[in-house]
């Protein structure tokens, strides 16, 4: 393993933990209390949020963008190329080291990892499952993992991902196909959905396979979810409204 620059790691983690805060397919602290020099703790902005189980209970997620560099300039993203923001990017096992570290010091009890899309999905894809994969398999993590999928990234790599992952996501982004044609026309809605339909279909195949065999393997136990931004475009409360439904019911989507 390459020695980690600790100094350019905790540069690296602010930019790339603020950048993630977009993203509330889980669920967020909004705390600023800072702790200067005295007691205990710290609620600033430091890429730590919660989320909550399927059986109810609270963890505390690292959650954070592999890389804020993206191909794609869709007009409601932070990360879009035109965007003159600072960019930084982790290597797979700075991601690695990271969560283990925070974990060990109780910090936290999962990793929340999205990404922009540098070079293409799969490309992207392919390190978000590495992570995940050296997580389980050589720090032996038994910990919550939520992994965003990337629109794009063959079905192979999303299958790989389920079987690490506690739960997968892909945000369908805008309600409309006319509203997302206008915000991110590089983008389409059968693109967005493909992804689910991959997941919600091994979900059920695996269901299934454990009904008889006992030792199959889990496939992202705790699901799958998604976002999408309202009030960017033209959509009307009821198509909002009437999408969410469908997403539910044929993705059968926890949130």
């Amino acid at each position: 393993m390459a020695t980690i620059n600790y100094d350019r790691l905790q540069g690296k983690l602010n930019i790339l933990a603020d950048a993630a805060k977009y993203d509330v397919s889980c669920s967020s602290s909004a705390g600023t209390r800072k702790n200067q020099g005295g007691g205990l703790g710290d609620a600033s902005a430091t890429g730590i949020c919660h989320s909550y189980t399927e059986d109810g209970r609270c963890v505390s997620l690292l959650k954070i963008l592999l890389t804020n560099h993206c191909i794609y300039d869709c007009a409601y993203c932070t990360s879009r190329k035109s965007n003159d923001t600072p960019r930084a990017a982790f290597s797979v096992e700075e991601v690695v080291d990271l969560t283990m570290q925070f974990y060990r010091r109780n910090y936290i009890e999962g990793l929340f990892l999205s990404s922009g899309i540098f070079k293409s999905g799969d490309y992207t894809m392919e390190r978000l499952v590495e992570v995940a994969k050296i997580l389980r398999t050589r720090e032996r993590f038994n910990g919550y993992i939520h992994l965003k999928t990337i629109p794009g990234a063959s079905k192979e790599l999303l299958l790989e991902a389920g079987l690490y992952a506690d739960r997968l996501s892909v945000n369908i982004e805008i309600p409309t196909k006319s509203g997302l044609a206008l915000l991110a026309p590089e983008k389409s809605h059968d693109e967005l959905k493909a992804p689910m339909e991959t997941v919600k279909e091994e979900i059920i195949t695996i269901r299934e396979s454990r009904k008889t065999h006992k030792k199959a393997p889990k496939f992202t136990p705790a699901g799958q979810t998604s976002q999408m931004i309202v009030g960017a475009s033209n959509e009307t409360d009821l198509q909002v409204i009437q999408l969410s439904s469908h997403f539910y019911k044929q993705y059968d989507l926890k949130r």
